[in-house]
């Protein structure tokens, strides 16, 4: 379902300044391009502009409340988003009939295991570890009862309590099994909306090398809390008038949530991301985000059309 298609201008300017955080943040990027989209290069160098209406993909909030990214909107997002695509030569479109592309915007934060109760530290992961028993203290071998016999209720109890044992360790294995299959779970769902899945699928191939250190690096990445934005850019007139979804590129972009504003943030995100808004990154890219301050000129809406159902 498209919940809101509209078009947004605004103006943009960029001067230095700190927006993300003492680290200036992580900025973590991937962007494909499908085989039938390509754009057309300019006599100098820069692209042909296409036109484009945004769509509402929906929110992912995280586990715990946060007012930086709580409180926006689709429209907040979009306000801030149209300035990159613009500086690319994506410019907002007027006329349904003569628009190029339906850019969908999801965004939202992951839960990530460390920053939210991951396999060791998870309740399944305590409840496991506490259904084993202290060690049994060192006993003797089971008593014999006369003429060499072993004593019935001596023997019943010395095993009764070695059962019980090798019970709880086998209901916490079975527990903790869970747990890291629970973790593993939410680390491959978190990777595919980061757009880290093919580089951790990648770099699966360098353990026990010495380049493995990189693949620690990623998982380190999903098992934290990430403020993240995806743009899924489709055919618009595919959609509009052959009711076809047919997807032309994806950006996704992503910081830490830790010491970190999405709200303040986004922009400097966005602009990073913006230089792969129709190209392909070759792959995840990770850098610094350089300091830099976005300045907005009036938004205006263009246009709007309401919702409709597929």
């Amino acid at each position: 379902m498209i919940r809101n298609l509209f078009v947004v201008a605004g103006a943009l300017l960029l001067a230095p300044a700190a927006l993300c955080g003492n680290d200036g943040g992580i900025v973590a990027v991937y962007s494909a391009v499908s085989p039938a989209y390509t754009r057309t290069t300019l006599p100098d160098g820069s692209f042909k502009s296409e036109t484009y209406a945004f769509g509402e993909g929906g929110s992912w909030g995280g586990s715990l409340n946060d007012f930086t990214i709580d409180k926006l909107r689709f429209l907040d997002l979009a306000r801030l988003i149209a300035p990159t695509l613009a500086g690319k030569n994506y410019l907002s479109g007027k006329d349904p009939r003569q628009t190029n592309l339906l850019i969908m915007v999801y965004w939202g934060t992951t839960s990530g295991a460390n920053d939210n109760g991951g396999a060791s530290s998870s309740a399944l992961y305590q409840n496991a570890h506490a259904l084993i028993p202290p060690p049994l203290p060192p006993r003797p071998k089971p008593p014999k009862g006369g003429a060499g016999q072993v004593g019935t209720g001596d023997q019943q109890e010395f095993w009764a309590l070695e059962e019980n044992s090798w019970s709880a360790d086998a209901q916490a294995d079975m527990l903790i099994h869970i747990a890291n299959r629970q973790r593993d779970q939410q680390n491959i769902e978190n990777a595919k909306v980061l757009g880290y899945l093919p580089e951790l699928t990648r770099m699966a191939d360098y353990k026990g090398t010495p380049r493995e250190f990189r693949q620690k690096d990623l998982l380190e990445d999903v098992e934290e809390n990430r403020y993240f934005v995806v743009l899924l850019a489709y055919d618009f007139q595919e959609l509009w008038q052959r009711k076809q979804r047919k997807l032309l590129w994806e950006t996704r972009f992503s910081i830490r949530e830790r010491g970190h504003d999405f709200g303040k943030d986004l922009l400097a995100m966005a602009q990073y991301a913006s230089r792969y808004f129709g190209q392909d990154s070759s792959g995840l890219i990770r850098k610094p985000l350089r300091d830099t301050k976005v300045i907005l000129g009036d938004p205006k809406v263009l246009g709007y059309e309401p919702a409709t159902k597929e």
